[in-house]
């Protein structure tokens, strides 16, 4: 069995959805046929988070992994699914669900106690290249957030207005009465009747549609 000294933490660079249809094992032969595509024996990380929080062997552990170059003899490496348009800064959560970041957080630790690899030896991809992969700052992340961020939620919205329905409700009301406006110049009276009526039904509903988001609000539902 190698010496491992270090684990390095990469991400796919797939988008959210991406293959959300498919098992994580199907998701993994996916990856492991890019990496033989590029000449690999095998999938380059060693193992591999779903966006579910499920965790596959991608290639043995006792085998150098192909992840991180001039890293990969004493190395495990492990890919989060995910992560496309990250940046090295972004925060985790920005990116990856709480449930992959518990189960990569914990599979880490399991990793560290098993191999006695220290904490200052966990690192992301970025640290030794110039790409942004995994899209955080691992050791940011281990050592300040810790778990606290793998399971934090998004901030709490206090006040209806900050609701993302009330504002596209609000801004569908102002821009069907602006499209009234200016669409009466220049109409038979007629038209203009017709114009303003559906305005009216327009912003009619949607006066409706903030009434019971401002009432689901007041009922906790944030």
């Amino acid at each position: 069995m190698r010496k491992i000294n270090q684990i390095i933490v990469h991400c796919t660079a797939t988008r959210p959805d991406w293959w959300e249809n498919k098992s994580i094992n199907e998701q993994v032969k996916e990856v492991t046929r890019w990496h033989l595509d590029r000449g690999f024996s095998d999938c380059g990380y060693h193992f591999l988070v779903s966006r579910s929080g499920e965790v596959v062997q991608g290639r043995p552990v006792e085998k150098s992994g192909a992840h991180a170059k001039g890293h990969n003899s004493d190395s495990i490496g492990l890919a989060m699914f995910g992560g496309f348009g990250s940046d090295a800064d972004d925060l985790a959560t920005e990116h990856f669900t709480p449930l992959q970041l518990a189960a990569t957080y914990d599979l880490i630790r399991k990793l560290q106690e098993q191999y006695g690899v220290k904490n200052e030896n966990v690192i992301g991809h970025n640290r030794i290249s110039s790409k942004s992969c995994p899209g955080f700052r691992v050791q940011k992340w281990l050592s300040g957030m810790k778990l606290s961020e793998a399971t934090a939620s998004k901030p709490e919205r206090t006040k209806p207005r900050q609701s993302k329905t009330v504002k596209a409700s609000a801004a569908t009301i102002a821009a069907s009465a602006g499209t009234a406006v200016t669409s009466l110049s220049g109409m038979n009276e007629n038209a203009q009747y017709i114009i303003l009526a559906f305005a009216g039904l327009t912003v009619l509903f949607g006066l409706y549609i903030m009434r019971e988001r401002i009432k689901a609000w007041s009922e906790g539902w944030h």
